[in-house]
């Protein structure tokens, strides 16, 4: 009982010379700004992923040995080199071919000039008409042999072409399915390309809120103890039976966050209606929790946990034990402990308030 007793008295005491000493610490000096009131949509945070838009499975066109593969992680170019299977005996079907196209020009050649000197005769009655008309239809197919052969050339040389795997758009490798030195089959998966550079954010939202969203508005995104504002790009016009959920996609180019990220996000779940706005930067958010810093009696710090809604440019809706009016620490916030003495830096919250 002693001990128990001796416990509690020493808790108190620590609480109490933990208050004043923050009582007693130096001012921090803070900049301030006030809460307001304004109509805003209501709004729910929802789990999100970020993914790439495209994200494509190259595979072989043609059959051959592999001879070399782009790295993983390798950042590449439209149209860079990826991939690069043995086409030699392409090469030897496109020599043969080229020969016997010579070989057909040549007799394209002589039959026309037989044609020639044949229908001279002719003119002079010095040669049966049938004579002619045999070297005309043997020019006429050796034509068409030649027309074949530059077709079948055609076919090769695309087929070379097609032995090397480039990339149809920038991005970078995150994947490769087989090896240097392996056979490979037409239409087998060679190399995982991921756009990089146009990326979505994807939820998966309830039905109930889609006739409240709107193209190209601009929602709140938490990542990494960070608050951005994507765009809405577009969203499923058809739901999942199964989970009563549809699509909602975000424009996330240039956010620096990588494919795979996981987010959350606020999304518009009624009609507008009034809530309480504090300016963005009063906001702290940390991994279990968002609060902000307000300012009560005697000028002492006190610490205010809000629910984050939609945002309206520098400002956010917050639900939470804040009202209109309040004064709200904007800058020098993150370090204060509750109870802790303040002083308004009057010049800094002025222009903060403009």
């Amino acid at each position: 009982m002693k001990k128990s007793l001796l416990a509690i008295i020493t808790a108190v005491s620590i609480t109490s010379t933990s208050v004043y000493a923050q009582q007693d610490a130096p001012a921090q000096l803070v900049s301030v700004d006030y809460a307001k009131t304004e109509q805003v949509s209501p709004t729910m945070w929802l789990p999100g992923n970020v993914i790439s838009r495209r994200n494509s499975p190259l595979s072989a066109e043609q059959t051959g040995q592999l001879l070399w593969i782009e790295e993983v992680g390798a950042t590449v170019e439209k149209g860079q080199l990826l991939a690069r299977l043995d086409n030699r005996h392409l090469k030897l079907r496109l020599a043969q071919q080229k020969a016997e196209l010579k070989q057909h020009k040549a007799n394209v050649v002589y039959l026309e000039k037989q044609k020639g000197r044949m229908s001279k005769l002719n003119k002079m009655n010095n040669t049966a008409l049938s004579e002619l008309e045999r070297i005309e239809k043997d020019l006429a197919i050796a034509v068409n042999e030649v027309d074949a052969l530059k077709l079948s050339l055609e076919q090769t040389l695309l087929a070379i072409e097609k032995s090397e795997i480039t990339a149809p758009f920038a991005g970078s490798i995150s994947q490769r399915f087989v090896s240097e030195g392996e056979l490979i089959t037409s239409g087998r998966p060679v190399i995982q390309l991921v756009d990089t550079h146009h990326l979505d954010v994807k939820i998966s939202a309830p039905l109930s809120i889609a006739k409240h969203l709107q193209a190209n508005k601009n929602v709140l995104v938490k990542w990494q103890g960070n608050l951005l504002e994507l765009p809405v790009r577009t969203w499923s016009q058809a739901g999942d039976q199964a989970s009563r959920t549809f699509d909602v996609r975000l424009v996330a180019d240039g956010s620096n966050m990588m494919a795979g990220t996981a987010v959350t996000v606020s999304l518009p779940k009624s009609a507008t209606a009034q809530a309480t706005l504090v300016p963005r930067d009063a906001l702290v958010l940390r991994e279990q929790e968002t609060f902000i810093m307000t300012i009560g009696q005697d000028d002492i710090a006190n610490k205010v946990n809000v629910l984050v809604g939609q945002g309206i440019g520098k400002w956010v809706s917050v639900s939470g034990k804040i009202s209109a009016g309040d004064e709200v620490i904007i800058r020098g916030g993150e370090r204060l402990q509750v109870g802790q003495k303040i002083r308004r830096d009057d010049q800094v919250t002025e222009v903060a308030k403009r």
